[in-house]
């Protein structure tokens, strides 16, 4: 009775094995149209239920943006650019881009990356007028608010100046497949 008592202990005791239905040893069945066709590997934490973490496929690239700002003949006038791998191929093609124009008096007024931009110029009887002003943030909503409200500050001493919203831009990060 003693050894039937240790027998069954052991029997019940032994883990159960998964079984590969008919498979060599560390294969699974693979199946098409409902019926078994070939075996196949078994994937890492098959058994865990936790299949491994996917590979990515690529990686986002952050862009820069500028914009440049001269003046010809009492005329202002601005260089912009998006998209750009490197801050200083941004300002640089911002300032090709204002003096384009035939500036020569072309500074960058701001570079940006990762976010919006927004561009204000205060103006007088719909002409500009006064100190611009270029914001950067996460949205052209908060670009545009900010920079507004730092052109008005600029430009307090002349009451009638209006600031208004010129130009607006994101730069959009690139998709680097491997």
């Amino acid at each position: 009775m003693k050894s039937y008592c240790a027998l069954l202990f052991l029997i019940t005791s032994i883990p159960s094995a998964q079984a590969e239905e008919g498979c060599p040893p560390g294969q699974i069945p693979a199946q098409a149209g409902g019926g078994m066709t070939s075996c196949g590997p078994i994937p890492a934490g098959y058994y865990q239920g936790q299949l491994a973490a996917p590979r990515p496929s690529g990686e986002w690239i952050k862009t820069w943006g500028a914009i440049s700002i001269g003046s010809i003949d009492s005329i202002t006038n601005y260089g912009v650019t998006t998209g750009k791998l490197s801050k200083s191929e941004a300002e640089i093609d911002s300032l090709r881009r204002c003096a384009s124009h035939g500036e020569d008096n072309c500074k960058v007024l701001i570079a940006y990356r990762n976010q919006c931009v927004a561009l204000t110029e205060p103006q007088v009887n719909g002409l500009p007028s006064g100190v611009v002003s270029a914001s950067g943030a996460a949205t052209i909503a908060e670009a545009s608010d900010i920079s507004n409200a730092d052109c008005k500050e600029k430009n307090k001493s002349a009451p009638q100046t209006q600031c208004k919203i010129i130009y607006t831009a994101c730069t959009d990060p690139i998709f680097h497949k491997y």
